[in-house]
């Protein structure tokens, strides 16, 4: 019970304790995992300083007290995740499942508290979520991709489809931005690359099935990059055209944009970025509207004086297999669901994990 472990995924019942740093845990860390420092940014600067510049024993007698002090939240956390979750296998990790996580690991072993720690640490799950994400072409599922104008709702119908058990792939969720110029809307707008890709992995490693639905994206997603192959391979799926009628599309931004708390910063900002790809007459009258408070106006030029115009090039570059018109993002779904029991080859080879 109190020894290391090689990662492998699971999807239930396991419980990851990060102990890295805050700002490594920023950087990038398992989904899910619970942050607790064993060594802060600050204690752990100085348990460097002393390794390289003092001596090695220095260093590991005053990272084991730094440790030793926040024993007690460990206890504590611990006894209520036990509670909370009986049956389920509590993991350290630290970046190479070397110092810290072990001596954790057994400080709390000498109190009688069952935890296991990551052989590798963060490094070698790393390893596998490049191994992954990366993989060649033929290795992903086969992707039925929703295809259609700004406001159509896909990221909405993803959602719905998500809701019946079918098998998606939520870029946007991982990106946490929705990808166009106002994407950041309703997000912190910042995503690390290795969030996102470690997003990716978790989200492809709970697909039972050979096929997968997907939005259609660019391949750059906010400040982040679709790996390669996944990408290619999206290319090379089942495109699906979602219409819908501008009233319809005008209501559904509104719902998703307008009342979330950097939406003034957001519309700013994004609209100094496309302000070169219209006209000044253009720019002035949707700015205006906007300003006005006239939200209503601004979205519906917005969408047929400038989006519109920009995806009609990209939409006609596929082909589509089917159209679905929505009017309910989740009557949308069920019509999907049916769409692939009825049409679509589900004896695919499945994808390798």
């Amino acid at each position: 019970m109190y020894h290391a472990i090689p990662y492998t995924f699971e999807k239930e019942n396991v419980i990851y304790i990060d102990v890295r740093s805050e700002s490594e845990y920023k950087t990038g860390h398992i989904p899910g995992a619970i942050n607790m420092p064993i060594l802060y940014d600050i204690e752990r600067h100085e348990v460097g300083w002393l390794y390289k510049n003092a001596s090695v024993e220095e260093a590991k007698r005053v990272g084991l007290k730094y440790g030793s002090d926040k024993l007690h939240h460990f206890y504590d956390t611990l006894f209520r995740l036990r509670n909370e979750h009986p049956h389920s296998k509590i993991i350290f990790y630290c970046a190479r499942g070397g110092y810290r996580s072990r001596s954790i690991a057994l400080l709390l072993r000498s109190i009688d508290i069952p935890v296991f720690w990551l052989q590798g640490g963060y490094k070698n799950y790393r390893a596998e979520v490049l191994k992954k994400i990366n993989q060649p072409e033929d290795a992903f599922p086969h992707f039925i991709v929703l295809n259609g104008h700004t406001g159509v709702g896909k990221t909405r119908v993803l959602q719905a489809l998500r809701a019946l058990s079918e098998p998606v792939l939520d870029l946007e969720e991982a990106a946490n931005h929705k990808g166009s110029n106002l994407g950041a809307i309703g997000t912190n707008g910042h995503q690390s690359v290795q969030r996102f890709e470690n997003h990716i992995y978790d989200q492809l490693m709970r697909l039972e099935a050979s096929y997968c639905f997907v939005e259609s994206e660019s391949r750059k997603i906010g400040q982040v990059y679709v790996p390669k192959t996944l990408f290619a391979k999206m290319q090379q799926g089942d495109f699906i055209l979602l219409e819908a009628d501008v009233s319809f599309r005008i209501k559904g931004l509104m719902a998703d944009y307008a009342g979330s708390e950097n939406f003034d910063e957001g519309i700013i900002a994004g609209m100094a970025r496309i302000k070169q790809y219209m006209t000044s007459e253009l720019y002035d009258t949707l700015y205006g509207a906007y300003k006005s408070g006239n939200l209503e106006a601004f979205t519906e030029g917005l969408l047929t004086h400038y989006y519109d115009p920009l995806y009609e090039k990209s939409i006609g570059t596929h082909q589509h297999v089917e159209k679905f018109t929505v009017s309910d993002y989740s009557r949308c779904a069920i019509s999907l669901k049916n769409w692939v029991l009825n049409s679509f080859p589900l004896q695919l080879e499945e994808p390798a994990l």
